[in-house]
C-alpha cells in the first residue's frame, strides 16, 4: 500500500504562501536584472548630458537633451524586449512592459518640460538639479512600494544632487556628470542581482 501524505487547511495555506513569496521575489530580481542595464545606459545619457549642459550655452540644453532622451527612449525599448518576449514565450501575460515603460517616460517628459514653463527658473542651477531630485523621488517611491533596492538609488541620487547644488553650484553641471556614475553602479548592482 502506498503512503499517501494529507495537509492540512493551515499547512497547504502556509505551502501556497511560500509558493507565493518565492515567485514574488523572483519576480523582484528579473525586473533588476532588466533594469540594471537600463539604469546603465541613462547613467551614459544622463552623463553626455550634464556634460553638455556645462559646456554649451544654455539656449542648446534644450536640443541637446532631445537628442539624448529619443536615445535612452529607444535604447530603454531595445534592452526591455528580450525580457519581454522571455515573459510571453513563457505563456505569462506581459502586461505591455514596453507601452508602460513609453508613457512612464513621456510623462516624466512632459512633467519636467511643464514644471520649467510654469516655474520659469532665473538660476540655471534649478534647470541642472530638478532632474536629480526627480529622478531621486521616482526610483525612491518604486523602491517603497515595489523593490527595495530602488530606494537606496533614490536616495543616493537625491542627496548626490542636494550636495552637489549646495557645494559645488558653480561645477554643478560637471558635479551631476560625475553624479552620474552613481548610477552606474546602482545599474551594475541591480544587474547582478
Amino acid at each position: 500500500m502506498e503512503d499517501v501524505m494529507v495537509l492540512s487547511k493551515t499547512e497547504a495555506a502556509a505551502a501556497l504562501a511560500d509558493i507565493h513569496e518565492t515567485n514574488r521575489r523572483g519576480a523582484t530580481l528579473r525586473g533588476y536584472r532588466i533594469g540594471g542595464p537600463i539604469l546603465m545606459l541613462w547613467s551614459v545619457i544622463w552623463m553626455l548630458g550634464y556634460l553638455g549642459m556645462g559646456l554649451l550655452p544654455p539656449h542648446q540644453w534644450g536640443w541637446a537633451w532631445l537628442v539624448l532622451d529619443t536615445v535612452g527612449a529607444i535604447g530603454s525599448i531595445l534592452l526591455a524586449r528580450p525580457a519581454e518576449k522571455a515573459v510571453r514565450d513563457s505563456g505569462a501575460k506581459a502586461g505591455g512592459a514596453t507601452l508602460k515603460m513609453i508613457g512612464g517616460m513621456a510623462v516624466a517628459i512632459v512633467f519636467v518640460m511643464s514644471t520649467f514653463y510654469v516655474l520659469k527658473p532665473t538660476d540655471p542651477a534649478a534647470y541642472l538639479a530638478f532632474p536629480g531630485l526627480m529622478v531621486g523621488a521616482i526610483y525612491g517611491a518604486v523602491g517603497v512600494f515595489v523593490a527595495r533596492r530602488y530606494l537606496a538609488i533614490g536616495a543616493a541620487m537625491f542627496a548626490l544632487t542636494l550636495i552637489g547644488f549646495y557645494a559645488f553650484p558653480e561645477v554643478l553641471a560637471f558635479w551631476m556628470a560625475a553624479a552620474s556614475l552613481g548610477l552606474f553602479v546602482s545599474g551594475v548592482w541591480l544587474a547582478r542581482a
